[in-house]
């Protein structure tokens, strides 16, 4: 039996003991190469080879012969177990494996005694090892000191160059990546974190076993690759975990050639990570706890501040100091709702550029800031540009769409309060998003104290505005509450009265214009020239029934937006006092507050102008009632509660004071005399116990007087019924004197207009039979004495005819005499009478009327046409007539008109003229010199039923209108 060679059993290591039993396995055997597997953990590893042929080998045979315990051959490979180890061989003799085979046995048990020594050696290395990083490490807490002290031991301990811890800043099921590296031996600092993929990941985290690389066996896998830029020699990578949660890695290489890990540096560096990781995790949870402990800190110093400052724009630059100092933020801004709900426009801001705050208008809903708003919840974007969050204003998309937004990790909160959202506290770093689930939580909890102070500051803010418009309302009553008797003096407080309200509404101009009674509208004006009454005139076009925003286009000139509001007042409350006008250069509209004001102001201005206008009335009632009372015929007297007189106007002191001296003081009751005493107490009692007062008859000096008295409250003109009784006595006799007369001469108005009718319907009757005789004589005319003549001037004319010479000549003259003479008495019978009247109706008639006037005339007509009665008819004609017979006689007129208009229920005549006109005194000197065409026509249309208007002056000429029934 071949006996084991003595090197086996004295080997150090495994690989060493691998390596000597391959050279005597080729030896031996004769085989063409060897392989040394030993088993750990249940998995075979390679630990040594010598010789060629074993690339086509894929350690699947040497598996079977570890599990299967016997010899295992396939082709020109076998495999030969012994222990927990294969010897597997290429191109072997038979005899020599016989040899090896009896020899398993002791090889079993030469490599058990090797990696008993093994263990014994790496147990106190690894021992050795880790309480030299916990003796340097030194109980720190302090995360940078943990991380490099245990890159550094850990090279140290496997005598390599470099090493590195990295802590997981992300990871998921599969994949992660580091944040910052903490290095040892390296030259420059690593930048960007280190990616783990998948098939490492599998390894280092989800199984937690080390990754040994060496280069010449390991140069072309993927691991290698991955390693290109750090290229080591050797490489060994172990996991950092604590509490079951990963933490990041270890790393150690080195780069001198030729060098390899072992196993035991694989163990010696995965016992320095699960010792770093406990350390790395302490030093964590005290990162953590110093954290929260400074962040409350931080934000019981913030809220200090916050709480420091009840102005909002002040509170609004605290929050952002706050945030920016307490999450190291780049900028900083506080955008606020605006009153259409639907955009938020930046208040305040921190880092950000002018342009920046000027062109962001955020829309609710879109982009960060507007998710914020509409969500009403923390939003961060870690990497704004790459997750695609989008702008909430056409200027940051603009930004976005070319590559130019300046920042990249974007913090949105809102600013929420008890009247609900407030706006968005939006924070921006240029790198990405630098806060952990801690922190956001602790922006959260700052967020909402800011929006306590956020409140406080606009709940102060609001009491103050309060305040200030309750001074200017106050203010307001009082300025127009004064005296204003004196106009310069009600002048200076209408301007004092205007400034004080355009200063609280903010704005930069004011007009007040109050409207007058009696006389133009008062008005009062602040930094403002006076308008023009067109400029009223327009403002006043734009009032409504309240305060109402007004744009650039309808202000003023200059301004950019107003608000205007008018006084409603008066007895009824419906009546407009005037209006309230204020501008500012700003195109911004008036807010809700500024229009609550606005309205509060009118308000107040239009009660007060109201109670001075029921004042006014009021003190011009009493004069006017105090007049009365000093004119009246009657006895006046009041008394006081205690029946001494307080006043009595001149009637009765020209009656009482004779016989009882001064009235005013002296007791009632006991006034005049004492026969009236009786009549005048019982009067004042049934005064005091019935409304309707109290009622005596009573005589004084020869006068039979009938007194009132009746029970009055509050005050009067002059004392006039102070709280106490009023007593009106009136003189009957005189009463009953009056009486008479008024008796008498209603009985002669009674005479008169009878005489009055009857002379009227005398004139009637008159003016009718006068129409019935003139239509008599022009038959007369027309039938008789027409006809008379032309027979004569018939029997001339033969005359004529026999004659000659001179004769002849006479008798023709005779007969154009004759013609003439003919032709007169049918124009007079005409005029008396037209025939065309009754046989044609109204309208032939005017126009034959029309025809025959010296003044060119027309006739025209308007109205369904129709027939009056005859009387109308000869009515309308008859003023007609007259109307144009006066145009030809005196208005020097070139044309007139006659314009007649058929109605529903009448008829109306319109004679006018463009003559020379008159004045009514030329009319009545006129009548009084006997021309009564005027007179005559009014007269006429008078018995008709019927009205006639006159409307004429000097040089624009005549205008007739009749109106008559028919």
């Amino acid at each position: 039996m071949v006996a084991l060679p003595p090197a086996l059993a004295q080997a150090s290591t495994v690989p060493a003991f691998g390596a000597l039993l391959a050279a005597y396995a080729c030896e031996q055997t004769g085989a063409h190469g060897t392989r040394v597997w030993v088993a750990s953990a249940g998995t075979l590893h390679e630990v040594a080879c010598e010789g060629r042929g074993l690339a086509l080998s894929d350690g699947s045979l040497a598996q079977k012969a570890l599990s299967g315990g016997s010899l295992q051959t396939g082709g020109m490979f076998s495999a030969l177990p012994f222990g927990c180890g294969v010897l597997e061989l290429v191109g072997a003799s038979e005899d020599g494996q016989a040899q090896l085979l009896a020899l398993a046995p002791l090889l079993g048990l030469a490599l058990e005694g090797v990696q008993a020594r093994e263990a014994r050696r790496g147990r106190g290395r690894m021992a050795e090892t880790v309480e030299n990083l916990v003796r340097r490490l030194a109980g720190s807490l302090d995360l940078g000191v943990v991380l490099r002290g245990t890159a550094e031991t850990a090279a140290q301990a496997l005598g390599f160059e470099r090493a590195f811890v990295g802590l997981f800043s992300e990871y998921n099921e599969s994949q992660a990546r580091t944040g910052e590296i903490f290095t040892f031996g390296f030259d420059g600092p690593f930048t960007g974190g280190i990616g783990v993929g998948p098939i490492t990941f599998e390894k280092l985290v989800r199984r937690g076993e080390t990754i040994r690389f060496e280069r010449a066996r390991d140069e072309h896998t993927l691991l290698a690759r991955s390693l290109r830029e750090l290229s080591p020699e050797a490489a060994v990578i172990a996991p950092l975990s604590a509490r079951g949660r990963p933490l990041g890695l270890l790393y150690v290489d080195t780069r001198r050639p030729g060098s390899a890990a072992s196993d035991d540096d694989a163990q010696l560096v995965l016992a320095l990570a699960e010792q770093a990781s406990l350390a790395i995790d302490n030093a964590r949870l005290y990162a953590i706890e110093t954290r929260k402990r400074e962040a409350a800190e931080a934000l019981r110093e913030a809220g200090a501040v916050l709480a420091g400052s009840l102005h909002l724009s002040d509170t609004l630059l605290r929050v952002l100091e706050g945030a920016q100092a307490l999450f190291q933020a780049d900028a900083a801004a506080v955008y606020e709702q605006q009153t259409d709900g639907r955009t938020l426009n930046i208040t305040s801001a921190l880092g950000l550029s002018s342009e920046y705050v000027l062109r962001v208008r955020a829309k609710i809903g879109a982009g960060v800031t507007g998710q914020v708003a509409a969500r009403r919840e923390a939003i961060a974007a870690r990497d704004l540009p790459r997750e695609g969050w989008g702008g909430g204003s056409r200027y940051t998309r603009g930004l976005l769409a070319r590559g130019e937004y300046p920042y990249r990790g974007v913090l949105g909160l809102p600013l929420l309060t008890r009247g609900g959202l407030f706006g968005v506290l939006t924070l921006y770093w240029h790198a990405e998003l630098p806060l952990d689930a801690d922190e956001l939580a602790l922006a959260s909890v700052f967020a909402a104290q800011a929006s306590l102070a956020i409140e406080n500051a606009r709940l102060y803010e609001e009491e103050l505005r309060r305040e200030r418009e309750a001074a200017v309302l106050l203010g307001v009553g009082q300025l127009l509450g004064e005296d204003q008797s004196d106009p310069v003096q009600r002048q200076q407080a209408l301007a004092e009265t205007v400034r004080l309200v355009t200063l609280a509404l903010g704005a930069g101009r004011g007009l007040l214009v109050l409207a007058s009674e009696d006389g133009p509208p008062r008005r009062a004006t602040y930094n403002l020239h006076a308008p023009s009454p067109e400029d009223l005139a327009h403002l006043a076009g734009q009032l409504g029934r309240g305060p109402r925003p007004l744009t650039r286009r309808v202000c003023l000139p200059t301004a950019g937006s107003a608000v205007i509001v008018p006084l409603i007042g008066g007895e009824d409350g419906s009546e407009v006092l005037g209006f309230l006008y204020a501008d500012d250069p700003s195109t911004d509209l008036p807010g809700d507050r500024v229009l609550g004001l606005a309205r509060s102001v009118a308000d107040q201005l239009a009660l007060t102008l109201t109670r001075e206008r029921l004042l006014t009335a009021l003190r011009r009632e009493e004069a006017r009632y105090r007049q009365l009372a000093e004119g009246a015929h009657d006895l006046i007297l009041s008394a006081d509660a205690a029946g001494n007189i307080t006043y009595a106007n001149p009637a009765a002191c020209r009656l009482l004071e004779p016989l009882t001296g001064p009235l005013t003081g002296a007791p009632l009751l006991t006034l005049p005399t004492p026969a009236t005493r009786e009549a005048l107490h019982l009067a004042w009692g049934m005064a005091l116990a019935h409304p309707a007062g109290g009622r005596a008859e009573i005589t004084v000096a020869g006068y039979r007087l009938e007194v009132r008295l009746s029970a009055v409250q509050g005050s009067g003109p002059g004392g006039l019924g102070a709280g106490g009784v009023l007593l009106v006595a009136r003189d009957l006799s005189e009463l009953q004197t009056l009486a008479d007369e008024i008796a008498r001469r209603g009985q002669a108005l009674e005479a008169a207009t009878s005489r009055q009718s009857e002379l009227r319907s005398y004139l009637a009757l008159f003016t009718q039979a006068q129409e019935e005789e003139r239509r008599r004589i022009s038959r007369e005319l027309h039938d008789d004495t027409a006809q008379v003549l032309i027979a004569t001037a018939r029997r001339v004319a033969r005359l004529a005819r026999d004659l000659d010479g001179p004769q002849r000549e006479r008798a023709d003259d005779i007969r154009a005499d004759l013609d003439t003479a003919i032709e007169s008495v049918r124009r007079f019978a005409r005029n008396l009478r037209p025939s065309v009247l009754d046989d044609l109706g109204l309208l032939p008639a005017l126009e034959w009327l029309a025809s025959q006037a010296q003044t060119a005339a027309r006739l025209e007509v308007s109205g369904p046409e129709r027939r009056l009665s005859p009387a109308a008819e000869l009515t309308v004609f008859r003023l007609a007539q007259e109307a144009l017979s006066n145009v030809d006689k005196h208005a020097h007129a070139a044309s007139a008109a006659l314009r007649i208009t058929f109605g529903k229920s009448g008829v109306s005549l319109r004679v006018s003229d463009d003559g020379q006109g008159f004045t009514p005194e030329q009319a009545e000197a006129r009548a009084q010199a006997g021309h009564l065409g005027l007179l005559g026509l009014r007269e006429r249309v008078a018995l008709a039923g019927g009205q006639l208007t006159v409307d004429s002056a000097p040089g624009r000429g005549t205008t007739l209108v009749f109106e008559l029934p028919g």
